[in-house]
């Protein structure tokens, strides 16, 4: 059953908050929500931690407000959370735009309450320029609105695996990804397509650890590399059977080395 609270900006979010131990808080990414986690969430409840997950605003069981469509107050929205429950030295686990909504969160707290973050295939900056050739594929200044319009692909998804059989099982279980309105969301599209956060990685003083695919069709391995390299403290893992979901493609392999990154570090 879900839970609930209220945010500072009166808007309600639902959450998961299941069994005892070390906690990770689990932020999807766009159009995803917390019940995508179903593999992440049976390791580490097996494995002994408190498993959080969060449905994002505008995604899952939370309210879908027209206001607060920012990177930023979604990282407020964690925020909130993490206050609600009263919780310190939590290991953050996110995902795509779950990514830079934790940056938000550094961005606008540091690391207070988070020992550990945990980033999966996002870059710290999507749009491509003569300053950064990490971001989103084929994404640029000037066709950033056809981007966030739909009307020029995200990436190449001719890069992307075939969904496995336990992924597909996954969709039917919790749910498919969101589909919105035509400009439902566009403003935060907008917001996350064109932030660039790299100025706070270096300030993440916390361990991190990076994952990608092999064969993302959003982010270029380079620009991965160099994400992972900006963090004080981070390693980076490539798997070799994955797109942009490794932790759906390989979760065997995701999460063997998801639980290895947390046993080496403290989190409560």
């Amino acid at each position: 059953m879900a839970n609930f609270f209220h945010t500072n900006d009166g808007v309600r979010l639902a959450y998961d908050d299941e069994g005892t131990g070390p906690a990770v808080l689990l932020v999807h990414g766009f159009s995803c929500q917390a019940a995508h986690w179903a593999f992440q969430r049976a390791a580490l409840l097996d494995a002994g931690y408190r498993v959080i997950g969060i449905d994002l605003r505008l995604h899952g069981r939370s309210e879908t407000p027209p206001h607060g469509q920012r990177i930023s107050r979604l990282g407020e929205d964690l925020r909130e959370l993490l206050e609600h429950l009263d919780l310190q030295n939590v290991a953050v686990v996110a995902h795509s735009m779950g990514v830079s909504v934790t940056l938000a969160y550094f961005s606008l707290y540091g690391t207070d309450r988070v020992a550990a973050f945990v980033a999966i295939d996002q870059s710290p900056k999507i749009v491509n320029d003569e300053s950064w050739h990490g971001g989103l594929r084929s994404v640029e200044w000037s066709n950033l609105w056809d981007a966030v319009n739909y009307r020029v692909p995200w990436g190449d998804w001719s890069r992307e695996p075939a969904m496995p059989a336990h992924v597909q099982q996954l969709m039917a279980e919790a749910g498919p990804l969101t589909e919105y309105p035509e400009g439902a969301v566009r403003q935060l599209m907008v917001d996350h397509f064109s932030a660039d956060w790299r100025d706070v990685l270096p300030g993440v003083g916390v361990p991190a650890w990076v994952a990608t695919g092999r064969h993302s069709p959003v982010f270029p391995e380079e620009g991965m590399r160099m994400f992972s390299d900006a963090l004080p403290k981070s390693s980076l893992s490539i798997f070799e059977h994955s797109g942009h979901c490794p932790h759906w493609n390989e979760p065997d392999a995701f999460n063997r080395e998801l639980l290895a990154f947390l046993n080496g570090v403290t989190v409560s």
